[in-house]
C-alpha cells in the first residue's frame, strides 16, 4: 500500500555554473597564471564569478578552503601554463625561442604565412610549468566541496591560455546575439606595462585573448580597444564601486568582457545575511600570489574588496618622504609620482570612498595572508598619509587576522527574473509523483543545443540535505544510468545540468530533463554521509525512547519547550523520584520501581488546581500520561498501579493473579475514596530517566538557529566506528540548512575521553563538521575547554544555555 499524499514546495532557479580555477602558487610567473585564468573565465557566461585558488597541487590553505566552502563550486579547473605563457611572463625567453624557430622555419624552406599559426598552437600544447592535482588532495575536495565529477577526479577542466573552458560552459560568444539586450561595442581592456597593474585592472574589467576576439568578432560584434590615454584605473574604480571618474569621459564599463559576460545575470544576497550598511570594506594588503587571490575570490563573493600590492605602497610611501625632505630643504626638483605610485594612493582613497570617507557605519577591514598583524598596523600609519583625512582614515580602519574575514555572506548569480519559480509537488513516501516542470533561460530569443548549458538549482522547502559527492543522484532521478557529471548537492540547492548531458535533435522541449526527485530520510542522509567509511548507522535503544517521546509531545518545538521550562520540567523530575525523597502527591511504589503522582503533585509544579487539571488533560491527550489507581491486592498484599484499561468492578493482581473486587481495603495509604494517579508514559520515562532530556534541549537550541531547514537523528548508534565489530554512540546528529552538526551530552562533568570520538571522526576521510557541539549540566574545567579547543568547529552549551532555571 502506498503513503499518504504530501505536497511540497519547491523553487527552481536558472543560473550559469561556479568553478573554482586552481593556479599553482609556487609558480614564480603566478602573475600571468591569474591573468590566464581572469582570460579563460572572461570568455565564459558567468565568469566574472569564478574563484581563483592558490595550491601546490598537494593541499590548500585554510582559508582558501573556507572560501571554497562558502562558495560551493560546481565545477574545478586547473590553469597550466604553456610555453605561449612566456610570451607575458618572460617576453626575452619568448621572442628568442619564436626567433630560434622561425629561422629553422626559413632554413626548411616551409611557407613563411603558416608559421605564426602553427608556432601559436605549438606554444599553447607545450606545458610549462604544469600544475598536477595529487590524488589525496582530489580526494579531499570531492568530500569537502562535492562538485560535479567523474569517478575519483574533482578535476573537470583542465585551462591553458588558448585552450578555455569546454563542455559544459556556455561560450558568451556563442549566445549573445540570441540575447534580448543587445551588447554594441566590446571594448577591450588594454595590458598596462606594469604586470602588476595590468592584473589589477583585469579582476574586474576582464582580459581577452586572441580567440576570445576572433570568436565575438566572427559573431558580427565590434571588438575595440579602450583607448591608450583612459587611465584604466577610473575604469577600475568605477566597476569597484566609486562613482568619481576625475574627469575622464567614455563609459567602457558596460561593455568590457567581465560585464558581457553577466549578459542577463544578476547577482543576490540572502536579505537575512546581509546588511549592506554594515558589510565591511576588506583592504588585501600583500604582493604574494595568495594576497592576490584571497582579493580575487573574496571580491567575487561580495562587494567592497579591494587589493593594495605591497611594493606600491613602499614606494608610495618612500616617494612621499623624498618630495617632504627636498621641499624642506628648498629643493625645486621634487620627484613626481610614478603610475604605481598614484595607483596605491588611489586604490587607499577608493576604500575610503566606499565607507563615505568616515561618515558611515560601515569599516575597512585591513588584513593580508602574508603580513602579521602587527606587521600591518605599521603599514596602515602609511596608508593613512595617501587618505583625504588620514586621522579619520586611521579611526575608521581596523587591522584583523584573516580568520575573521567573514565569509558567511556569498552573493549568489542568477539569471535576470528567473530566480524565484515556484512549484507544488506532490510526494508519497518521500519520492515524487510526477517529474519536475524544468524552468528555461527566458531572456534569449532561442536557446540554441549544444551551445547553451546552464545549470537548475531547487530549494525544497523544510528540505536541505548536506552537500555529499554521491548524493545528487539519489535526490534527482534524471534518466537511469544518470551520474555525478549530471547532479549534485550545493550548499545552497540541489543542482542539475541543463537542458540534458545528450542532446539529439534540435527541439529543446524534446531534450529538457525532467527529473523525478526523492527525499532520502536522515538516517539516509548520515548513511550518504558516513559512505566513504565502513561505518553505518542504526537508532540505539535511547534513539527509539526519544524519537517515540517526540511524537508523543508532537514534535521538537513541543518537547523542548516542556523541557525547557522549569516548573513543566519539574513534574518530569518527580516522576524520577523514589520513597526516600518523594514529594506530597507523588507515590513511589517499590514493586514497581516507578513513581506515581496525582493532582496535588502537578499543581504545586505548575501553581495551581486549574493549571494542574489543564496540564493533565494535555498530556492525557497526547498520550504522555496514563490514568489509574494504586490498589493493594487482599491475598498477596502487592500494591500497585493499575491503568484503566484493566479496571472494570474487578482488578487482577499483577502478582498472585487473583481477581478481586476493589472497595476501601484495597485503597493506598487508607484513604476512604480512591484518587487518580498518573503514570508517565514508559518509553517517556525511559528518555527521561536516561537523561536524553540534555540531548532534546541540544537538538532544540540548534534547530532555533536554524533558517530554512532542520534535520536531526538524536542517540544513533555509529557501528564499526572504531573497527569491524565496534561502535560508538553520538547523541547529536543533526543537519542546519545544510551543515552537519555532531555532539556529546553529558549530564555528568566532561571528561577528556569525551573528545576522543570526536578526534578519530575528524582524521577521517569525510567532510568536518560543521560543528562539534559539548553540552553538559555540570561545570567545565579548564583543560577539558583546553582539549576541546583542538577539535575544528567545536563548542560549549551549559545548562543556562538550554534550562529557564
Amino acid at each position: 500500500m502506498g503513503g499518504e499524499l504530501t505536497h511540497q514546495n519547491i523553487t527552481a532557479t536558472v543560473r550559469p555554473p561556479r568553478c573554482a580555477i586552481f593556479i599553482n602558487g609556487k609558480s614564480k610567473h603566478w602573475q600571468t597564471a591569474a591573468d590566464g585564468a581572469i582570460a579563460a573565465a572572461s570568455e565564459v557566461w558567468g565568469g566574472r564569478y569564478f574563484l581563483i585558488i592558490p595550491t601546490d597541487g598537494a593541499s590548500i590553505a585554510d582559508k582558501y578552503w573556507e572560501l571554497l566552502e562558502a562558495y560551493s563550486p560546481d565545477y574545478l579547473a586547473i590553469y597550466s601554463l604553456s610555453f605561449l605563457d612566456l610570451e607575458y611572463a618572460d617576453p626575452k625567453i619568448y621572442q628568442r625561442a619564436k626567433e630560434r624557430q622561425r629561422k629553422e622555419w626559413i632554413a626548411k624552406e616551409f611557407p613563411m604565412e603558416s608559421f605564426e599559426r602553427l608556432f601559436s598552437e605549438s606554444a599553447s600544447m607545450s606545458h610549462h610549468d604544469q600544475l598536477e592535482i595529487t590524488d589525496d588532495l582530489q580526494e579531499e575536495l570531492l568530500y569537502r566541496l562535492s562538485p560535479f565529477h567523474h569517478d575519483t577526479h574533482a578535476i573537470d577542466q583542465h585551462v591553458s591560455r588558448g585552450s578555455g573552458f569546454g563542455y559544459p560552459f556556455t561560450k558568451i560568444a556563442k549566445i549573445a546575439s540570441c540575447a534580448t539586450k543587445h551588447i554594441g561595442q566590446v571594448n577591450l581592456p588594454k595590458s598596462e606595462t606594469d604586470p602588476t597593474l595590468s592584473l589589477l585592472v583585469h579582476s574586474q574589467t576582464g582580459a581577452s585573448s586572441e580567440g576570445y576576439r576572433k570568436d565575438m568578432d566572427g559573431q558580427g560584434f565590434m571588438t575595440k580597444p579602450i583607448p591608450d590615454d583612459y587611465d584604466s584605473l577610473d575604469l577600475f574604480a568605477e566597476l569597484i564601486g566609486e562613482n568619481q571618474l576625475h574627469g575622464q569621459s567614455g563609459n567602457y564599463t558596460q561593455n568590457v568582457p567581465f560585464t558581457i559576460n553577466m549578459l542577463h545575470l544578476g547577482q543576490y544576497y540572502r536579505v537575512d545575511l546581509h546588511r549592506t550598511h554594515k558589510e565591511p570594506v576588506v583592504l588585501v594588503l600583500g604582493d604574494t600570489v595568495d594576497d592576490f587571490c584571497l582579493y580575487y575570490s573574496l571580491s567575487r563573493m561580495h562587494e567592497g574588496v579591494i587589493w593594495v600590492p605591497l611594493a606600491w605602497l613602499r614606494n608610495f610611501t618612500a616617494t612621499l618622504n623624498r618630495r617632504r625632505k627636498l621641499r624642506e630643504q628648498g629643493s625645486a626638483n621634487i620627484p613626481l609620482f610614478t603610475v604605481t605610485d598614484e595607483a596605491a594612493r588611489r586604490l587607499v582613497g577608493i576604500a575610503f570612498g566606499l565607507i563615505k570617507y568616515g561618515h558611515d557605519p560601515k569599516r575597512i577591514q585591513l588584513c593580508s595572508m602574508s603580513l602579521s598583524k602587527r606587521q600591518l598596523v605599521a603599514y596602515k600609519s602609511q596608508m593613512a598619509r595617501g587618505a583625504v583625512e588620514s586621522s579619520r582614515f586611521s579611526a575608521n580602519t581596523d587591522c584583523v587576522e584573516i580568520a575573521s574575514i567573514s565569509t558567511s555572506c556569498a552573493l549568489r548569480v542568477f539569471e535576470q527574473a528567473n530566480y524565484a519559480n515556484y512549484r507544488s509537488m506532490g510526494f508519497i513516501d518521500g519520492k515524487s509523483v510526477s517529474p519536475l516542470d524544468t524552468p528555461k533561460p527566458k531572456n534569449f530569443s532561442e536557446i540554441r543545443l549544444g551551445d547553451h548549458y546552464w545549470l537548475t538549482s531547487l530549494q525544497i522547502e523544510g528540505y536541505q540535505p548536506p552537500s555529499l559527492p554521491t548524493l545528487g543522484p539519489e535526490i534527482l532521478k534524471l534518466f537511469r544510468g544518470s551520474s555525478t557529471t549530471e547532479s549534485r548537492v550545493a550548499n545552497d540547492g540541489v543542482v542539475y545540468l541543463c537542458p540534458n548531458a545528450m542532446i539529439f535533435g534540435n527541439e529543446l522541449d524534446s531534450v529538457l530533463v525532467r527529473p523525478k526527485i526523492e527525499m532520502p530520510d536522515v538516517m539516509s542522509l548520515f548513511d550518504s554521509y558516513f559512505a566513504p567509511t565502513n561505518i553505518t548507522t542504526q537508532y540505539s535503544d535511547k534513539g527509539k525512547f526519544f524519537n517515540d517521546t517526540v511524537n508523543r509531545f508532537g514534535g521538537l518545538d513541543e518537547l523542548g519547550k516542556f523541557i525547557k521550562a522549569k516548573a513543566t520540567r519539574s513534574v518530569l523530575d518527580k516522576f524520577m523520584q523514589t520513597g526516600k525523597n518523594a514529594d506530597d502527591g507523588v507515590f513511589f511504589v517499590r514493586t514497581d520501581q516507578r513513581a506515581y503522582l496525582d493532582l496535588d503533585a502537578f499543581a504545586a509544579s505548575v501553581g495551581g488546581m486549574e493549571a494542574a487539571a489543564n496540564l493533565i488533560d494535555e498530556l492525557l491527550t497526547k498520550d504522555v500520561l496514563q490514568r489509574g489507581y494504586i490498589l493493594k491486592c487482599e491475598r498477596c498484599s502487592l500494591s500497585s498501579w493499575y491503568g484503566l484499561d484493566a479496571l472494570s468492578s474487578m482488578f487482577t493482581c499483577n502478582r498472585c493473579s487473583f481477581r478481586q473486587q476493589f472497595t476501601q481495603k484495597h485503597w493506598k495509604n487508607g484513604m476512604v475514596e480512591p484518587r487518580w494517579s498518573y503514570k508517565l508514559a514508559e518509553t517517556v520515562y525511559q528518555f527521561y530517566e536516561k537523561n536524553s532530556h540534555l540531548t532534546a534541549q541540544v537538538l532544540y537550541k540548534l534547530k532555533s538557529q536554524s533558517s530554512t531547514a532542520f534535520h536531526y537523528a538524536p542517540e544513533i548508534d555509529l557501528l564499526n566506528f572504531a573497527g569491524t565489530g565496534k561502535s560508538r554512540e553520538m547523541d547529536v546528529a543533526c543537519i542546519i540548512d545544510g551543515q552537519i552538526v555532531f555532539g556529546e551530552c553529558k549530564t555528568e562533568t566532561l571528561k577528556l575521553k569525551d573528545a576522543e570520538k570526536f578526534d578519530a571522526l575528524v582524521r577521517m576521510p569525510l567532510k568536518n563538521p560543521a560543528r562539534i557541539v559539548f553540552a553538559t549540566t555540570q561545570s567545565v574545567s579548564e583543560e577539558f575547554k583546553k582539549r576541546m579547543s583542538r577539535l575544528p568547529n567545536a563548542e560549549l552549551m551549559v545548562r543556562s544555555d538550554l534550562y529557564d532555571d
